[in-house]
């Protein structure tokens, strides 16, 4: 008997939520999709961790959903990446900090708040930066 490939992936061993488990984990899912999807828009609310949980919650209730999230073309990459890397490539990192020091910089600059207003977004956005230095970088597949 030839051992299937797949049976050490994550996809393969995930177990299959069912009856009120399963219900919550679809609640699950669309709540941190919703989170992730706030992210995308405000900055210093993380995006992809909001993503990977929902790909946890996912995989257990639909595996094809799971599948299409992974397909996405925006955020599916990273998503794989992480899934069968365990980390996030160089350009998606400095990517990251990039919009963060963009978007937070000019907030800073142009907002009307007071000094400790702004002094707490720069921090939320430094903590941010450094959180996602401190990922665990994947491969970019070129040698």
């Amino acid at each position: 008997m030839k051992a299937d490939p797949d049976q050490s992936s994550p996809v393969a061993n995930a177990e299959r939520a069912t009856g009120i488990r399963a219900g919550i984990y679809w609640v699950l899912a669309g709540l941190f999709f919703v989170l992730a999807m706030v992210g995308v828009v405000l900055p210093g609310i993380p995006t992809t961790p909001f993503l990977l949980v929902m790909c946890y919650f996912l995989l257990r209730v639909s595996p094809a959903l799971h599948a299409r999230a992974l397909q996405w073309p925006v955020v599916g990459g990273p998503l794989r990446d992480w899934r069968e890397q365990g980390g996030v490539r160089t350009d998606v990192k400095a990517f990251a900090c990039g919009m963060v020091t963009i978007v937070v910089g000019s907030t800073l600059i142009w907002s009307p708040l007071s000094f400790w207003p702004k002094a707490m977004i720069a921090m939320a956005a430094a903590y941010g930066v450094y959180f996602v230095i401190r990922l665990p970088t994947a491969s970019d597949g070129q040698t």
